[in-house]
């Protein structure tokens, strides 16, 4: 027989959204964590630590409605917050300090942790990633330019990392899951042909923009026009930095790729698994195990 679904109280937008999903497959959620599992789990997965026993001592006598709230809230104001979204973060961006030096990661971590102390808005982050220029060893994400020295290495990172678009495919042939052609390949990479790096006295490397041309066709021989995925082509006559216009079209309101990367990051990160699998393969053949909620 089919048991009836009893729903349970909906907090928020993802709770109505989770229900629904349940209740059209007949599964009933699992009841409530209790004080000490949601206690441990909140703490492993906000700050990457456990709670000391005084902290769950106190968190279990307290008999407040609200406690658990206010424990996140407490959470997100901690030093370990930054400390550990920061790890998280360098190793997203794989800062490396074998490619990067150890002085680049230093940089690098040092600048994420703020990031997140901050709680910088995320398309302000972004752009500062991808328009990074300045030396490679002082504060700040300019040796992530470092490791990804070409202009198809830097395309495909991107696209990967911040639109959730594994673009490698079709540097070579059309991708055989996906709209993406070689044109749109080195359309893309035509954003990075400016970005240039130089030795400078310190022993760093100093990244800065220089204009930049449109790459060639391997195969036709012909230049093509570097526009975002699906876009148009891009005018750079007004601009030393091709990478701006880049970031513009990915942090617009409308852009279809940029918001769902880092919401599906984010539920991977806290429930072990992706609304899409593996999480920055998001495509039109793999969609989402519940796309009303990934929209919302």
């Amino acid at each position: 027989c089919v048991l009836p679904f009893t729903r349970p109280p909906e907090v928020n937008f993802i709770d109505t959204r989770v229900w629904n999903k349940l209740e059209r497959l007949g599964i009933q959620p699992s009841p409530p964590a209790d004080d000490a599992t949601f206690l441990r789990r909140a703490f492993l997965d906000v700050i990457g630590t456990l709670p000391t026993a005084d902290e769950t001592r106190a968190f279990l006598a307290d008999t407040a409605p609200d406690k658990r709230t206010r424990l996140i809230d407490d959470l997100l104001d901690r030093d370990e917050y930054a400390d550990y979204w920061a790890m998280r973060g360098a190793d997203v961006l794989q800062v490396d300090r074998d490619r990067v030096t150890p002085q680049g990661a230093v940089a690098v971590h040092r600048w994420l942790r703020r990031q997140f102390a901050e709680n910088r808005p995320y398309d302000e982050f972004v752009r500062e990633i991808v328009t990074a220029r300045g030396n490679t060893q002082s504060f700040g994400p300019a040796a992530f330019f470092k490791a990804i020295d070409k202009p198809e290495v830097a395309a495909r990172s991107i696209s990967q990392l911040f639109l959730g678009v594994r673009i490698e495919c079709a540097q070579c042939h059309h991708h055989p899951f996906e709209k993406w052609g070689q044109d749109d390949y080195y359309a893309l990479a035509g954003f990075f042909t400016g970005v240039r790096n130089k030795s400078v006295a310190d022993g760093g490397r100093v990244v800065y923009p220089e204009g930049g041309e449109d790459l060639k066709h391997p195969r036709t021989g012909e230049s093509v026009a570097t526009c975002a995925l699906g876009g148009e082509p891009v005018d750079f006559s007004h601009s030393r930095d091709r990478r701006q216009a880049l970031v513009d079209w990915m942090t617009a309101s409308d852009n279809p790729y940029f918001a769902r990367i880092i919401v599906n990051r984010l539920w991977a990160h806290y429930f072990s698994r992706g609304l899409v699998e593996p999480v920055d393969d998001l495509r039109a053949t793999n969609p989402a195990v519940n796309e009303p909620l990934m929209a919302a």
